[in-house]
C-alpha cells in the first residue's frame, strides 16, 4: 500500500492513500445502473495509467445504500454510487482536473483505447462513453487532518465504509476529533474492534453540492466487533462539548464495487 493518510471522507481506502481527496456523488437515470458500472469498468483503465504514473494515489467506486439520506436531500436526489480519489497533494488534484476539458478527454479515450486493444473494440468503447447514465454529479473537496493506521489488508469489492457528515459549530471543533477521537478510534484499531478511521475537512464543493457538511468522519468498522468508549469523568465532558461544537448527520454506508490503487 502506498503512503497512508487519513481517508472522505469521506474519502477511500481510496481514502486512505493521500492527503486529499474528490468525491463525487452520482444519482443515475433511471435503468442506467448496469450501463454506468460498464462505463466506469472502462474508465477505470485510465484510471490504472494515472496511478501507475504519480498521477493519483487511488480511485474507487462505491455503491450507495439510500437509508440514512433522510435528513440530507430529496428522494429524487439520493445517490446511487460514490467516486472517491485520493491525491497526495493539492497540486496533484488540481492537475488532474485540468485533464478534463474536451481536448483531455480525447487523451483520455486514446488512453483507454489503448490499454484496451485486443479486448475491445473502439466502437464498443465509444458507445459505452457516450451513454448518459447520470442526472447529477456533486463534487467535494476534502484535506485529511487526521487517521488511524488502516488494517486488514489491502481494498476489495464487498468492504463496507461508513461517512458521517459534521457541521462545524465552534472554532475549535478540529481540535476534538484530532487530539481526542482520533487516540479513541486509534485505540480501537489496535485492539482489533474496528478497521479503520479518518477525518477530513472540505475546502471545495461544486456548485450543485450541499452545504450544511464541513466535515467527514470516515469509518470501517469490523463486522461483529463493538468499538470501546472512555467512561471517565473527563471523557464525558468532552463528548458534552463536541456535541455543542459540531452538529453531527445520519452517518450514510457503502459498499466497495471496484477499486484502482
Amino acid at each position: 500500500m502506498r503512503k497512508y493518510f487519513f481517508l472522505i471522507a469521506l474519502f477511500a481506502v481510496s481514502i486512505t492513500h493521500g492527503q486529499f481527496a474528490s468525491t463525487s456523488f452520482v444519482t443515475l437515470n433511471d435503468g442506467m445502473e448496469k450501463a454506468y458500472l460498464d462505463l466506469e469498468k472502462v474508465w477505470s483503465e485510465y484510471h490504472k495509467e494515472a496511478v501507475k504514473n504519480g498521477q493519483k494515489s487511488s480511485w474507487a467506486i462505491w455503491k450507495v445504500d439510500p437509508t440514512g439520506y433522510e435528513d440530507k436531500i430529496e428522494k429524487s436526489r439520493i445517490p446511487n454510487f460514490l467516486i472517491v480519489e485520493t491525491y497526495e497533494s493539492k497540486e496533484q488534484m488540481d492537475d488532474e482536473a485540468k485533464r478534463y476539458t474536451p481536448e483531455g478527454f480525447k487523451k483520455i479515450q486514446s488512453i483507454i483505447k489503448r490499454r484496451l486493444k485486443g479486448k475491445m473494440s473502439s466502437s464498443k468503447i465509444n458507445s459505452i462513453l457516450s451513454k448518459k447514465v447520470d442526472k447529477e454529479r456533486r463534487v467535494y473537496h476534502h484535506q485529511a487532518l487526521a487517521s488511524t493506521p488502516f488494517t486488514g489488508g489491502g481494498l476489495k469489492p464487498g468492504d463496507k465504509l461508513v461517512i458521517t457528515p459534521m457541521q462545524q459549530l465552534e472554532d475549535d471543533y478540529e481540535k476534538y476529533e484530532t487530539e481526542f477521537f482520533q487516540k479513541i478510534f486509534a485505540d480501537n484499531v489496535m485492539k482489533g474492534n474496528h478497521r479503520w478511521w479518518g477525518f477530513t475537512k472540505i475546502f471545495n464543493r461544486s456548485e450543485n453540492a450541499l452545504t450544511f457538511n464541513t466535515h467527514a468522519a470516515w469509518n470501517m468498522p469490523i463486522e461483529g466487533k463493538q468499538l470501546d468508549f472512555p467512561e471517565d469523568f473527563a471523557s464525558q465532558k468532552v463528548f458534552e462539548l463536541t456535541g455543542k461544537a459540531r452538529k453531527s448527520y445520519n452517518p450514510t454506508s457503502y459498499e466497495l464495487v471496484m477499486v484502482v490503487d
